[in-house]
């Protein structure tokens, strides 16, 4: 019977998964930072940005929803596989990753400019508000910082895409031809490839990304092999065209023409492919931490 119980002990189960009551609170009294957070950047948003409900701002809030997925993964993976490290990525942060994750999953649903404003203000809101509080406890690490220069990346290229000032709005000679508030232009044929820009970025990414397993690995930047570097980041994008392939070529069989949103499902299939690269070189880093 005592070892019946002990096998339902749920309070030394969550206990050693970092729920407790402290950390719940704790959690919360983030998440209602990140609220007022929010709210004071929505409304600065509302005053000052214009948003142009585009094809960019669609795109911006599937790749949020693909990051806040795979946070949700890593935090179960490195909780549940990491049991003798202590996890730097808890349990009690899913509540606010699942807003988070529902209000871009409305933002990809329902493109209107309120609501990627509301979006695009939540995640920097929630962003400045987990950073700060880490900070604050000495508890910041790699995993934070590597998760806070992807928000910064999508942020970057949401403003990029969609977001203009107001004045910059109404100087603007021609609304419809210079600002980012046109409406799309008719999509051309995809090309069997991403064209130079986006190759470039990919080949960039795939480096970094290399470069950030070898750091996992515990080597410094003067001990990182070029050769291996450029293997890993080779394999890395191989792996995600032959991902890539599948589909393009199941569209190419059954229209004759290449699929309208291969840029786009490259660039998900390259997140997936490196989280994947990556994870593994992280929970060996943990393990020997």
């Amino acid at each position: 019977m005592e070892t019946l119980l002990r096998a339902f002990d749920f309070t030394a189960a969550l206990h050693s998964r970092g729920i407790s009551f402290a950390s719940l609170g704790a959690a919360y009294l983030v998440f209602i930072a990140s609220c007022i957070a929010t709210a004071a950047l929505f409304s600065a948003a509302r005053k000052h940005l214009v948003v142009a409900p585009n094809r960019e701002s669609h795109n911006y809030a599937l790749y949020v929803i693909a990051v806040l997925l795979t946070l949700l993964i890593a935090t179960a993976l490195e909780n549940e596989l990491s049991a003798a490290a202590v996890p730097t990525l808890r349990y009690v942060a899913y509540p606010q990753i699942l807003f988070l994750l529902a209000l871009h999953v409305w933002i990809a649903c329902r493109t209107e400019p309120w609501l990627i404003q509301l979006g695009a203000s939540s995640l920097v809101g929630s962003a400045l508000v987990a950073a700060a509080a880490a900070a604050a406890t000495d508890s910041f690490h790699v995993a934070h910082g590597a998760a806070l220069l992807v928000i910064a990346g999508l942020l970057a290229f949401l403003w990029y895409g969609a977001i203009s000032t107001k004045r910059a709005f109404v100087a603007a000679a021609s609304i419809y031809v210079r600002s980012k508030e046109n409406l799309d232009a008719t999509l051309k044929p995809q090309k069997p490839w991403l064209g130079v820009p986006n190759c470039a970025a990919l080949v960039a990414a795939s480096v970094a990304l290399a470069v950030a397993n070898s750091l996992l690995r515990g080597r410094g930047l003067e001990q990182i092999p070029a050769v291996d570097v450029a293997i890993e980041s080779a394999v890395l994008m191989l792996i995600t065209a032959l991902v890539c392939a599948v589909p393009a070529t199941s569209y190419w069989i059954a229209r004759k023409a290449w699929m309208p949103e291969l840029t786009r499902f490259a660039w998900l299939a390259w997140i997936v492919v490196g989280f994947a690269f990556t994870y593994g070189n992280y929970l060996t880093s943990l393990a020997k931490a």
